[in-house]
């Protein structure tokens, strides 16, 4: 019976390892201005933070190793790169250093192949955007359309008729909804990186 009290009890003790391995820690990282950009882009459409973001990016050993397996002996770009800050697990950062030191890459150079992984995910995003740009459009011929609509029903049935006044509210409620999408779409111009 003791026994199994004290495998249960091991259970539920907190190995200060992985609490260590959890506790954040700030990383300097020299990014291209284009990869610091994709980031800022794709956080903010995912509505999560930029530091998330990362630090989800860099957490996965067989990636990261892939990553660099990629790019072995092809030489990295020179482009012009900025100090950026970034909060992450001390274990992503020690996983980082780690496979960067194992394939003799820049760390920099690692989170920046990282962060390229989001391009595709932008570059979908960014099509959907125009479709919306070009939907856009045809709704707010559609809304004018309704408008015509409702002029030729006040010369028809006159201001005071019920049917009149049931499409009045239909073309005002249609308005203010393609209003609705008009400053969602505008909104959204932060998928340009």
């Amino acid at each position: 019976m003791e026994a199994d009290e004290t495998k249960d009890t091991a259970a539920f003790e907190l190995n200060t390892e992985q609490l260590k391995g959890k506790q954040s820690v700030r990383a300097t990282f020299r990014l291209s201005d284009q990869m610091i950009d994709l980031l800022r882009v794709a956080a903010t459409h995912l509505g999560v933070k930029q530091k998330s973001l990362i630090d989800e990016l860099v957490q996965n050993r067989d990636t990261l190793e892939q990553l660099a397996n990629k790019v072995q002996g092809v030489e990295q770009e020179a482009a012009n790169r900025r100090q950026k800050t970034f909060v992450l697990s001390r274990n992503a950062l020690d996983l980082l250093d780690g496979i960067s030191d194992k394939h003799n890459l820049s760390r920099d150079y690692l989170v920046e192949l990282c962060i390229s992984r989001l391009i595709p995910f932008v570059h979908s995003e960014q099509e959907k955007h125009n479709q919306r740009r070009a939907l856009i459009k045809e709704i707010e011929q559609y809304s004018a359309d309704g408008r015509k609509l409702l002029k030729k029903a006040d010369k028809i049935l006159g201001q005071d008729d019920r049917f009149r006044a049931k499409l009045e509210q239909i073309v005002n409620y249609t308005e203010q909804n393609v209003s609705e999408l008009r400053k969602f779409v505008k909104e959204k111009k932060t998928l340009l990186y």
